[in-house]
């Protein structure tokens, strides 16, 4: 019995290792991650080892491999506490459903596979083993790329991730109980067993569906808190942007009076024409009928004209005018932001052009923004992802768009054809008491 109990738990081990370490494949390692790799497969190792002439109770036969498990993540690679014990959990229930679904098949045929402690598993076993871990790993890797992930798990997280640990752990005690109070091999082909193993199987899966939506809140949470982050910032800069205007606006006004006062005194009328012009280049900002964007539109059109963008406005900035000042100053700084991001990239400066339109069709405003890029975009759940390859520091100015146009009741659509990319933004008509 000896024997085959470690045989067992080198099974287990090796299934746990496999499952934790394609949950922390993009994960980063840490320092002297051979060594700590080698030390935690040196304890699996002894822990198998004394398998062979100690033979604990089935209460606490897997905690040691499940706790070497969680040390190898949490001291291995770029993780805190609550990462570790989060992915300790999705491992083992992973685990667990593989075995069960090997459990239910030797449940109808347990001559063929023999899966019995003290009868052994003959070689058919094994490859039932093997290849319901292939099926079940192969099934989360193929979920892994897209759904999966390692939250950040920050604020109130611990509680969540303890709650569905202690359910895991609970989850799979009837099964344990029972077998100490039962003759194993009876057991296992009892209807109880049967009726254990399927509630157990859809407990597993449950558990990880909770586990994919702690990882939603979470994500949903960090990209509020950047979002926040964003307004709060740009909020900041729209204050600075119009202090800066209307000084300008006030300077040129006055310095405009003084050269026409010089210039019908007839001294230096080359030198008053000239001054006279570029005064005219500092009021010449573009008028939308709505001071904030009066501001934004100007400080971004002077821009793009330094970095040869053409940059084409049609705007009805008064439709807008029931919008905060801080949400237009966001919704219309990242749209801006992102275009000239794009265009820039483009190394003929013939065809660096941003095209901006705002107008109203019944009860509808209309944004329309179109731009050239170059390369290939990719597009998450409407929106085009971050194309400098660190979704979580990046790529937030989209969410932050479509968060402001559905506080107002709107929506967002992007597109990208031809090298072109297209973003529309529709918004109904509100009153400001409405928005409110």
């Amino acid at each position: 019995m000896g024997l085959q109990l470690a045989m067992i738990m080198l099974i287990n081990a090796v299934e746990l290792a496999v499952i934790n370490t394609m949950i922390c494949a993009k994960l980063p390692k840490r320092q002297a991650f051979r060594s700590k790799l080698l030390l935690c497969g040196g304890l699996a190792a002894a822990y198998i080892a004394l398998m062979l002439f100690v033979q604990p109770g089935y209460l606490i036969v897997h905690i040691p491999l499940i706790a070497i498990a969680f040390v190898y993540v949490w001291r291995c690679y770029e993780t805190n506490f609550q990462q570790a014990l989060y992915i300790g959990i999705a491992a083992y229930t992973i685990q667990r459903i593989s075995s069960l679904l090997n459990t239910l098949i030797t449940y109808f045929a347990p001559q063929l596979f023999a899966h019995d402690i003290d009868t052994g598993i003959n070689a058919y076993g094994y490859m039932v083993i093997i290849l319901c871990d292939i099926i079940v790993f192969g099934a989360f890797y193929l979920l892994h790329g897209r759904y999966f992930g390692v939250p950040e798990l920050k604020k109130n997280a611990t509680l969540r991730v303890v709650l569905i640990g202690i359910i895991v752990v609970l989850m799979n005690q009837p099964w344990t109980f029972s077998m100490l109070h039962t003759d194993v091999a009876a057991h296992n082909h009892s209807a109880y067993a049967l009726t254990d193993t399927i509630w157990n199987a859809i407990a597993c899966i449950l558990s990880l569906f909770i586990q994919f939506d702690i990882m939603h809140l979470d994500k949903k949470d960090t990209e509020l808190e950047v979002t926040r982050k964003i307004i709060s910032e740009k909020e900041r800069q729209y204050k600075m942007s119009k202090s800066t205007v209307d000084a300008i606006n006030r300077k040129c006004h006055d310095l405009k009076y003084q050269l026409s006062a010089l210039s019908r005194e007839g001294n230096g009328q080359k030198h008053i024409a000239e001054a006279m012009e570029l005064v005219d280049s500092f009021e010449s900002q573009i008028h939308t009928g709505n001071d904030t964007l009066d501001i934004i539109f100007t400080e971004k059109n002077d821009y793009c004209k330094k970095h040869e963008i053409d940059f084409v406005c049609m705007i009805d900035g008064d439709k807008l005018s029931f919008m905060d000042v801080t949400d237009l100053y966001v919704l219309f700084g990242n749209i801006i932001d992102n275009a000239i991001n794009a265009v820039r990239k483009i190394e003929d400066h013939a065809e660096r052009s941003i095209y901006v339109r705002i107008y109203q069709e019944k009860k509808l405003v209309l944004i329309q923004t179109e731009n050239p890029f170059v390369g290939r975009l990719e597009f998450l759940d409407g929106l085009p992802r971050t194309t400098t390859g660190d979704e979580f520091n990046h790529g937030f100015g989209m969410s932050s768009i479509r968060m402001i146009a559905e506080k107002y009741g709107g929506s967002v659509n992007t597109r990208a054809e031809n090298g072109l990319f297209y973003l529309n933004i529709v918004i109904p008509v509100l009153n400001k008491e409405e928005t409110k």
